[in-house]
């Protein structure tokens, strides 16, 4: 089922009952913490609720006037992305963990959810002190990735006209 099948739902169930459509999307995602709770479709869940929501929220926030909502979702991105490399890093470990779902969705749901807003807290305690420390590793590292693709790119473009030149050549 496609994002944009889902926001027919969304907004069809919305007009049904007359509830806006965030709050159907927070009934929706309570509903699915249930499920996580009594162990059912966990994994799928955790992933839908970690990112079908905040991607809506993120199209809502980029169509509405201001920066703050932009700032607040683009900062979770960071953190579920940084969260993301980690958790499939130590995943095979925690799994093992009792309610090791359960605790992930509490973690996204912390991250995004306005009156915690926790990714704020995980990016300006740990990750912007951790970029700063190391940022000119970074930027080593990314110019080293530049000029590697650069170099890349051009050697594939060599390769093509050497390659264009013999076939062009053996057709006379």
């Amino acid at each position: 089922m496609g994002i944009k099948k889902i926001m027919q739902l969304v907004e069809l169930v919305a007009e049904k009952t007359g509830k806006p459509k965030a709050q159907v999307l927070q009934y929706s995602l309570a509903l699915m913490v249930a499920f996580v709770i009594f162990g059912v479709g966990a994994s799928i869940i955790t992933n839908i609720v970690g990112v079908a929501y905040p991607v809506f929220m993120s199209f809502i926030a980029l169509e509405s006037e201001g920066a703050d909502d932009d700032k607040m979702w683009l900062t979770y991105w960071v953190v579920f992305g940084a969260f993301s490399i980690l958790d499939s890093i130590t995943g095979i470990i925690l799994r093992f963990i009792p309610f090791y779902y359960v605790l992930k969705l509490a973690f996204l749901i912390w991250c995004f959810h306005p009156s915690s807003v926790g990714s704020l807290s995980i990016y300006n305690n740990f990750i912007l002190p951790f970029f700063e420390e190391h940022k000119h590793k970074v930027e080593e590292a990314q110019k080293k990735m530049q000029e590697a693709a650069q170099d890349a790119y051009n050697k594939s473009q060599e390769f093509v006209r050497q390659k264009t030149g013999e076939i062009a050549g053996n057709e006379n």
